[in-house]
C-alpha cells in the first residue's frame, strides 16, 4: 500500500476539492440586454442549427457576440452549436463564459460544461461538474440524468443507479432517464426492474433509433429462464432466488415465476387448447404483461425504487385494462404480429391509454 506524508495527502485532497470548485465559474456577471437586431440574429442561428447547418449558426452567434460579448442567449446557442458540430473544446470554453452570467440559462451552461468534459475524455471532471451544479440546482432532472450517464461510463454503477432514479423523481417523463436506468438494472442483474424501466421508456419514445435498440434487450429479459426440453412439448424454467445484494430493489421472485408461467403457456398451450388458433405474438405479449401486473400486485411491498415507483404504475395499468394498448404503443419497432392490426382497429383505446398515462401521479420529491 502506498503511503503519503500528511502534507502531500492534504495537498491531494485540496487539489481534488479545487478541481470541483474550478469546474463551475462564479456567476457574478450581469448579462447585457440584446438589441432587436441581435435577437433576430440569434433566431436565425437557431433555425440554421435545427437544419444541422452548424457553421452558419456559429457565424450568426459570433456576429452578435462581436457587438455584445455578454449576450447570454448567443453564448448558450454558440456552445450548443459547437457541441453539435463536434468542437467540444470550443463548446466548453464558450459554456464557461456563459456560466459567469446570472441568468435562467445557468443550468444549461452547467450541463454543457459537463457534457463537453465528458466528450473530451475528462469523465472525472464531468462528474464533479454535474455534482457541483446539482448542489446549486437539485431540482433539474437533466443534471441528474447527465450525472448518471457519466457515472455509468466510469463503471460506477451503483452511483449511476441512484442518479438516474433521482432524475426520474424530478422528471418522470424523461425517456432517457428511464433508458439509462433500464440499462443499469440490466447490467447489475435486476431483471424485473429492467423490464419495467425499458417498458416505460418505450411508452414515452416508441419510434426512435434508441427504441429499435431497446426492443431485443427487452424481449430477451421477458423470456429469460424459459427454454425447450428434450421432448417436443417439454419446457424448462429456471428462476434464481434474488440475492441479498439485489434485495434493495425488492423481491421480484413471484413476478418472475408468473411471467415464466405465461411464457411457458405460450410455448406449450396444452392438449385442451391444441385445436384453438395459435396466439399471435401480440397476444403472447399481452399475457406476459398481464402476468407481470398481477405478480407485482401480489408481491410484498418494498422500499426500493422499483417497487415504490414502477410497480404501482404497472399494477394500475393492468387493472385499467390498458395492456393491449401498452403493447401496441411500446412495441412499434418490434414488428409484432397482430400489433399493427390492433392499433388500426383501436385508436381510441390507445388514446385513452396515453391520456391515462399522462395523468398518472408519479411519486415526486
Amino acid at each position: 500500500m502506498t503511503r503519503f506524508p500528511l502534507a502531500i495527502l492534504a495537498a491531494l485532497i485540496t487539489g481534488h476539492s479545487a478541481l470541483a470548485a474550478e469546474s463551475l465559474p462564479k456567476p457574478d456577471r450581469v448579462p447585457a440586454d440584446p438589441t432587436p437586431e441581435q435577437v433576430a440574429l440569434v433566431r436565425e442561428g437557431v433555425a440554421l442549427h435545427d437544419q444541422r447547418k452548424y457553421e452558419g449558426a456559429i457565424a450568426k452567434y459570433k456576429q452578435v457576440l462581436a457587438e455584445n460579448p455578454w449576450e447570454v442567449n448567443a453564448l448558450h446557442e454558440l456552445a450548443y452549436s459547437y457541441f453539435a458540430n463536434g468542437d467540444y473544446q470550443a463548446s466548453l470554453d464558450t459554456a464557461r463564459l456563459g456560466a459567469q452570467c446570472k441568468s435562467r440559462l445557468l443550468p444549461g451552461f452547467y450541463m454543457m460544461i459537463g457534457n463537453a468534459l465528458d466528450e473530451l475524455g475528462k469523465g472525472d471532471e464531468a462528474i464533479l461538474t454535474y455534482q457541483a451544479a446539482i448542489k446549486q440546482d437539485p431540482r433539474m432532472g437533466q443534471l441528474h440524468y447527465n450525472l448518471a450517464v457519466s457515472l455509468r461510463r466510469a463503471s460506477r454503477q451503483a452511483e449511476a443507479k441512484a442518479a438516474a432514479q433521482e432524475a426520474l423523481r424530478w422528471n418522470p417523463n424523461h425517456p432517457g432517464s428511464h433508458l439509462v436506468l433500464a440499462a443499469i438494472y440490466r447490467d447489475l442483474g435486476y431483471r424485473v426492474p429492467a423490464i419495467l424501466a425499458y417498458s416505460r421508456f418505450l411508452i414515452l419514445e416508441p419510434q426512435s433509433s434508441r427504441a429499435t435498440d431497446a426492443i431485443p434487450t427487452l424481449r430477451d429479459l421477458l423470456t429469460k429462464g424459459v427454454g425447450k426440453g428434450k421432448g417436443p412439448r417439454d419446457v424448462t424454467i429456471t428462476i434464481s432466488e434474488t440475492p441479498k445484494n439485489r434485495m434493495d430493489e425488492g423481491d421480484f421472485t413471484t413476478v418472475e415465476l408468473m411471467m415464466s408461467m405465461a411464457v411457458v403457456a405460450n410455448l406449450s398451450p396444452g392438449p385442451e387448447k391444441a385445436k384453438e388458433e395459435p396466439k399471435s405474438e401480440m397476444q403472447k405479449l399481452v399475457s406476459i404483461y398481464n402476468s407481470i401486473g398481477e405478480g407485482l400486485e401480489l408481491m410484498k411491498p418494498g422500499k426500493g425504487f422499483a417497487p415504490s415507483y414502477y410497480a404501482p404504475y404497472f399494477v394500475a395499468l393492468t387493472k385499467a385494462g390498458h395492456t393491449e394498448a401498452l403493447i401496441a404503443r411500446t412495441w412499434k419497432k418490434g414488428n409484432i404480429e397482430g400489433a399493427a392490426e390492433w392499433a388500426e382497429a383501436n385508436p381510441a383505446k390507445i388514446e385513452a391509454f396515453l391520456e391515462w398515462s399522462k395523468d398518472y401521479q408519479w411519486p415526486s420529491k
